[in-house]
């Protein structure tokens, strides 16, 4: 009889205990619903079904661990739910990790619980998201003369300095930036972390509250809106820096006196474009929050002043800062997300342009694609996307962003068909249990 870790690492090959249609012996049904309903539900980046719908997850995420022999599973359970029009939602289904010791200490564990077998959660409209406000055209003239002309770089640090601010949550605190004058702040998703709200505190010492908060966890990128209007903002380059160019990067690191009084508010650092990086879920040097494009900089990014804004010479935002990788182990490599990545984002979540307007032509319209990584078992099975056969599973196919029918058919099975949301410029998982036809047919 296998134990429950070694059906744990046997079903994750089918989308971390969920993707298989056939339930397994010791499964417990979770009931996943949405208001609105319709949202795609993803675990781990796989795709596995539209709400309301069931999980089948391991009963192990259930009941007390009293004993070492108890059975447990020793990994957390995260759910996505996307839905064209609302913002994504992700969510930890599981509690933990709760600690066991024995008695004499000599054996312990960590585990994971849920707690309800019913989950129902509400989507934000964008509009809810955003208020009635719209990108201001106030200043835009401004942005496109700074993306031109070069300026000293204590002017840019006096240019900017009003629009940056620090985001405090119950994680801790980090660095953020304003990126409309009606008050969408830019940060680092580990700075939000799991939590639903966050406190904005202005250059002028001004205390803002939001529960509107958006997190990329994909590009360690958030977003978080606050009531504010006629706030000074930063321009966003719509292009990649060249490497060698000069940066400077502002932010509070996280250094506190005994009463909690920030000691190094709006500390600015210096350096150099050391190369622009493309990381991918594949990619080795790669860690979790870590994919898309990246701006790799010697200028010093500390804790705490992840989040703030690394400029140009123009005082245009090319990258959001963030921590050095800590698989480099190598000082003076630190990266900060690239620009390009935050327009992207608030453009397709937000429908707001960042920077000057694109060019006419087909090269502003051009849709961006993404990855969807198809498995089936039986192996072998076809795969139409939109109608269009694109190969045989297991296979890497990329498909244009936005809604697409995937279908995956095998002789002697029942078609699998399902209508899914491609996330741009992203990596998606379809794993399928192909169910036999009725051999009496």
């Amino acid at each position: 009889m296998k134990s429950v870790r070694q059906f744990v690492m046997a079903t994750m090959a089918c989308g971390l205990f969920l993707n298989c249609q056939a339930a397994h012996a010791g499964d417990k049904k979770v009931l996943i619903e949405s208001t609105p309903a319709g949202a795609q539900v993803d675990v781990n980046g796989s795709i596995t079904c539209t709400t309301p719908c069931t999980l089948n997850v391991s009963s192990a995420y259930f009941g007390a661990k009293h004993t070492a022999f108890s059975s447990r599973v020793d990994q957390p359970l995260s759910i996505r739910l996307l839905k064209d029009g609302y913002l994504p939602k992700s969510i930890q289904l599981t509690s933990g990790p709760h600690a066991w010791r024995s008695f004499n200490g000599q054996n312990s564990f960590e585990y994971y619980l849920i707690d309800s077998d019913h989950f129902n959660f509400r989507l934000d409209p964008i509009q809810a998201f955003l208020g009635q406000s719209n990108l201001p055209t106030e200043g835009s003239e401004f942005r496109t003369n700074m993306i031109q002309e070069s300026i000293p770089p204590e002017q840019i640090v006096q240019k900017a300095l009003p629009a940056i601010v620090q985001v405090q949550t119950a994680n801790g605190s980090g660095s953020g930036f304003f990126i409309t004058a009606d008050g969408l702040v830019a940060t680092n998703a580990h700075v939000i972390g799991s939590q639903q709200s966050a406190l904005i505190i202005t250059s002028t010492g001004a205390a803002l509250q939001s529960n509107q908060v958006y997190v990329d966890q994909d590009r360690d990128l958030a977003l978080v809106k606050v009531d504010a209007h006629g706030i000074q903002f930063l321009a966003v380059s719509p292009t990649l820096p060249m490497q060698g160019s000069d940066v400077i990067a502002i932010g509070t690191p996280g250094a506190h006196d005994a009463t909690g009084t920030v000691l190094l508010p709006n500390t600015v650092t210096r350096g150099t474009v050391s190369g622009v990086r493309e990381f991918s879920d594949t990619t080795v040097a790669n860690v979790p929050g870590r994919a898309g494009t990246w701006i790799q900089t010697d200028a010093a990014i500390n804790h705490g002043n992840s989040g703030g804004p690394l400029l140009n010479r123009s005082g245009v935002v090319i990258g959001v800062n963030t921590l050095s990788f800590s698989a480099t182990g190598t000082p003076g490599i630190n990266f900060a997300l690239a620009s390009t990545e935050l327009a992207q984002v608030v453009h397709y979540r937000l429908g707001i342009t960042l920077g000057p307007q694109p060019k006419s032509g087909p090269e502003a319209t051009a849709p961006t694609s993404t990855k969807l990584s198809i498995s089936s078992t039986p192996s072998g099975a076809d795969i139409e996307v939109d109608g269009v056969f694109l190969g045989s599973t297991p296979s890497d196919v990329t498909v244009v962003e936005g809604q697409r029918v995937v279908r995956v058919t095998k002789k002697g099975f029942k078609p699998y068909e399902r209508t899914i949301l491609a996330q741009p410029n992203g990596a998606q998982r379809i794993a399928v249990d192909l169910d036999p036809t009725d051999s009496t047919h």
